[in-house]
Order: structure tokens, then C-alpha cells, then sequence
């Protein structure tokens, strides 16, 4: 069952749908993406045939606005309670108190956040909307300069972009202080299966540019990260679900890897890949294998064979966000064409509506051993140099 909504919908997540039959519930604006038109459901029999297949079934959802719907209409479902655990930053790190007990946090309301004093001790920390997206309204605190341009600019960046997202998606109302976590962050799609046991599908490196950068720029992939990392995101998995109780259910985790070798998680994301169908098309377009179908279908990705023509290679997903600092009313076009010209075998190049949202799309890419000088011009790029301005 494909839970579906706006404000994206990628080609290859919509045509996997398609091909697969897969009935679709419409929870906002993914008609206009072509998604439902043949096998849409709706009225109180297509919200019974999804609450039936939250008991005993699969349910994919295209991203973050779906959840909305998921908490209306599956309330009393496992999968709706164990999103709700999932999304909310504050009561996912309450969870997770008992294995990692040194993580502290707070959560604040915009009243409480502006009185707000941060202790000595609790330095470096990050803020970040208690539900968020995208990076958004993310700040590292590292001393008390940071805490005021942090407190000062928050409230307004998540009020900002709340325009385009809803509360459930992006909350203006409470705000989550937790402990800095050191080390290399990553990034991984699994799931549980029918029986509980965690499948991972995708393992990527979230490289930034510098250690202050909170930005989405650069995902890396290769067999070497999957292999490193794959051990502990499967024990950490297998940790939060040790009495099985989560079964058929997809997630995307992020976590930092510690200078002791340990994975610790910043949040999940449930009952989704990455968010607008950014890792699951990467599965399709790196590895050769379709997530979303392995996922609904019960398959797990047989890694030897995946790797058997992707040695000594890696594979990247960049967010190509305006960080031009040009207004979007002002551009007048994207050199795509330009850009693509910087890397030596671009694999998939997905365009956005970047009047409407803060950035031009999504780039897949492979780059082979000694071609890395092209990412990380990539992650410290503006991207100003594309942008046509209008007279």
C-alpha cells in the first residue's frame, strides 16, 4: 500500500508503483505527479484497506507531508505509533536514553528558547526544530557567540520555510537542544520485516565541507562504506526493536559514527527512504536493485552481486540547494547543461521547481578511484556561477 503526497514524487518511484499495481492512497497532491490515477483509492473503503494493511501489510509513504494522514487515519495502528516515536525528535531521544545515557537534551518552546541560558557543560550542542526537515533550522553551538546568532535566527528560518511545510512535517512550536555527536555522519535506508529482523538497503557518508556545515549537499556511497558501516547500523537496529514489535515497516536513519567506533543516532525517519525519493532512487540508479520494490516485495539486497561491478568506484547524491544567495523571483534559468558538464559520468539528473522550493534538483553520479577532486568542488560550490539573473 503507497501512501503518496506532494510536494514531490520522483519518475522512477512513480513508475515502480505503476508497474507493481500497488494501490494508492492520495494524502495531498500526488495526482499532479501522475501517481493514483489507475489504482488510486479513496472514501472510508480505501482508508479500511489501508488500515488493514497497517495490521497485517506494507505501507511506503513518498515523504514527510504523508505522515499527516498516517496519524489521522492509523492512529491506533503500530505503524502510526511507531512514527509518531520516530518523528518526534524529543521523545525518539527519551527512547533511546537507556543506550546512550552520557546524550543530553532539552526541549523548548520559542518563549522558553529566547530566556534560555545554556549550561557550561551542555557545549558543543545542536538546536534544531523538535520536528524538522531538510536540514532546516539546524545550528551547531559551540560556545555562547553561537548561541546568540543561533536564538536569534531560528525561530525566523523555521518560520520561514514553514510556509512550504506543515506542522507535522516542520514544527515552529517546540525546539530540541541535544549533545554535538563527533564523528562522520551516515546515512541508511532499512527496514523490519515480517518477522522484525532490520534489512538494509542503502548506507551512504554524508560528507560536509567544513565542521560547522549542516547543509545536504553530498551523499557518498561505495562498498567499502556499506561494508564498514553495515555491521553496527544492523545491531543498532536490532537494539530498538529487540521484542520485534516493529514488522513490515521502512525507515531512513541517520546516524554519527564516534571516534570509539560506535553509531549513534541522531533521528529516523519513518515509514520513508530518503526524504523526496532522494536514496530510494539512488538504490535504482548506483546499485542497480529498486528499494522501493525489494521493500514492498520482501527482497534483500544481495550485496556480492551488487558489488561485482562496483568495485573501486564510488556513488554520490548531491541536493543541488540555492546557496547562491539569489533570490528565486530573480533567476531567470539553471545552466543544467553547465553543470553537468563538471563530472565525469553523471548517472541521473532529477530537475525542481526552484521558484517554488530552495533548490535546482538532484544529481546522481559515479565517479571512479581518483576523480574526487569533482565532489568536493561540488560540496563547496554556491552553484552561483549557473544561475542566469533576470535584467
Amino acid at each position: 500500500m503507497i501512501i503518496a503526497s506532494g510536494p514531490y514524487i520522483s519518475d522512477h518511484f512513480r513508475t515502480t508503483v505503476e508497474a507493481n499495481g500497488w494501490p494508492v492512497i492520495d494524502a495531498g497532491g500526488a495526482a499532479a505527479f501522475g501517481l493514483g490515477t489507475s489504482q488510486q483509492l479513496s472514501g472510508p473503503e480505501g482508508i479500511q484497506r489501508v488500515v488493514d494493511a497497517a495490521q497485517d501489510g506494507r505501507i511506503l509513504t513518498t515523504g514527510e507531508h504523508a505522515l499527516g494522514w498516517v496519524a489521522e487515519h492509523l492512529g491506533e495502528s503500530s505503524d502510526a505509533r511507531a512514527s509518531a516515536l520516530f518523528k518526534d525528535k524529543a521523545a525518539f531521544r527519551r527512547k533511546l536514553k537507556p543506550l546512550f545515557p552520557k546524550l543530553a537534551f532539552s526541549e523548548l518552546t520559542p518563549e522558553e528558547l529566547q530566556n534560555f541560558e545554556p549550561p557550561a557543560a551542555l557545549y558543543p550542542f545542536v538546536i534544531k526544530p523538535s520536528v524538522g526537515f531538510f536540514s532546516i533550522g539546524v545550528h551547531i553551538v559551540r560556545h555562547s557567540l553561537d548561541w546568540i546568532t543561533a536564538r536569534s535566527r531560528i525561530v525566523e528560518e523555521v518560520s520561514g520555510a514553514g510556509e512550504h511545510f506543515p506542522e507535522h512535517v516542520l514544527s515552529e512550536t517546540r525546539f530540541l537542544l541535544e549533545s554535538y555527536i563527533e564523528g562522520e555522519e551516515y546515512a541508511v535506508d532499512a527496514s523490519f520485516d515480517r518477522s522484525g529482523v532490520p534489512v538494509v538497503y542503502n548506507i551512504l557518508h554524508h560528507r560536509y565541507a567544513s565542521g560547522d556545515d549542516v547543509s545536504d549537499r553530498l551523499y557518498v556511497s561505495s562498498r567499502e562504506i556499506i561494508e564498514t558501516i553495515m555491521p553496527d547500523a544492523l545491531h543498532f537496529l536490532r537494539e530498538i526493536n529487540r521484542d520485534k514489535a516493529i514488522r513490515q515497516f521502512p525507515l531512513h536513519a541517520e546516524f554519527r559514527r564516534s571516534p570509539q567506533g560506535r553509531l549513534v543516532p541522531i533521528e529516523i525517519n519513518p515509514l520513508r527512504f530518503g526524504g523526496w525519493c532522494t536514496t530510494g532512487d539512488f538504490a535504482h540508479y548506483a546499485w542497480g536493485f529498486n528499494s522501493y520494490a525489494y521493500y514492498m516485495n520482501g527482497r534483500k539486497p544481495d550485496w556480492e552481486t551488487v558489488f561485482k561491478s562496483r568495485d573501486n568506484r564510488d556513488y554520490s547524491l548531491v541536493v543541488l540547494d540555492n546557496s547562491s544567495g539569489v533570490p528565486p523571483e530573480k533567476i531567470d534559468q539553471f545552466d543544467y547543461d553547465g553543470l553537468l558538464q563538471k563530472f565525469s559520468r553523471p548517472l541521473h539528473l532529477s530537475r525542481m521547481d526552484y521558484r517554488e522550493f530552495p533548490l535546482f534538483g538532484f544529481l546522481f553520479l559515479e565517479t571512479a578511484e581518483g576523480n574526487g577532486a569533482e565532489l568536493d568542488w561540488i560540496l563547496r560550490s554556491d552553484l552561483s556561477e549557473f544561475v542566469r539573473q533576470r535584467p
